[in-house]
C-alpha cells in the first residue's frame, strides 16, 4: 500500500543520516558503559548490535549443563519485561553420541532496535540487569522439557530446576510493587 511504502521511504532516508546511524552503537555504548561501571560482567568494547552480558561470570553458580545463559535471559525477562538471546550451549545441536556440546562463551544479547529505542529506555535497561545483577544468587538453571533432535534453539521447551523465577518474581514485586 501508499502508506507501507511511504514508512520505507522514510526509513531508507533515516538510514542514510549519520544522526540516525550512529543512534544505535551510541546507545550500546553507553549501555555497556553503565553496566561496566556497576561491575556488572559484559563484553567491552560494545558492539553495534547490542549488549553482550557474560552469563558465565554473571550467574557462575550455575553449572554450564543448566544454561546460565538461557537462565538469565529467562531472570532479565522476568524482572523487566526485557527480551534477550541466549548465545551458548543451547544454540547448538548436541554431539552426535548425546552430549551436550558446551559453548566456550555463555552470553546473552541485549539488541537494541535502531529508531524504535530512547535513552529512557536505555536507562530502564540498565538499572533492571544491574537490578538482576544484585540478585544473581537466586536464579537457577533450566532443564529440557522437551527437547526436539532439530532446532532445539527454536522449538524446544525448558523448565526451571527449582522454584527460582517465582522467587525472583516475587523479591521484584516487593521492590517494585507488582504493576512494574
Amino acid at each position: 500500500s501508499v502508506r507501507e511504502m511511504e514508512a520505507m521511504t522514510v526509513g531508507f532516508d533515516e538510514s542514510m543520516e549519520m544522526d540516525v546511524i550512529s543512534q544505535g552503537p551510541q546507545f550500546i555504548d553507553y549501555m555497556v558503559r553503565a553496566l561496566d561501571g556497576y561491575g556488572i560482567p559484559v563484553i567491552t568494547p560494545g558492539g553495534g548490535l547490542g549488549a553482550h552480558l557474560d552469563a558465565s561470570q554473571f550467574v557462575s553458580h550455575i553449572p554450564q549443563t543448566e544454561y546460565p545463559a538461557g537462565a538469565l535471559v529467562c531472570a532479565i525477562y522476568i524482572c523487566g519485561g526485557i527480551r534477550g538471546m541466549e548465545r551458548g550451549p543451547l544454540s547448538e545441536e548436541r554431539n552426535a553420541d548425546g552430549s551436550e556440546r558446551l559453548a566456550s562463551m555463555e552470553l546473552v544479547r541485549l539488541a537494541m532496535p535502531r529508531r524504535v529505542f530512547t535513552l529512557s529506555q536505555t536507562e530502564y535497561a540498565i538499572d533492571r540487569v544491574k537490578w538482576v545483577y544484585d540478585h544473581r544468587d537466586m536464579i537457577g538453571g533450566l532443564r529440557f522439557l522437551h527437547e526436539p533432535k532439530t532446532l532445539r534453539f527454536f522449538t524446544g521447551k525448558l523448565e526451571p530446576v527449582s522454584d527460582w523465577p517465582e522467587k525472583l518474581a516475587d523479591a521484584y514485586a516487593k521492590e517494585f510493587g507488582e504493576d512494574q
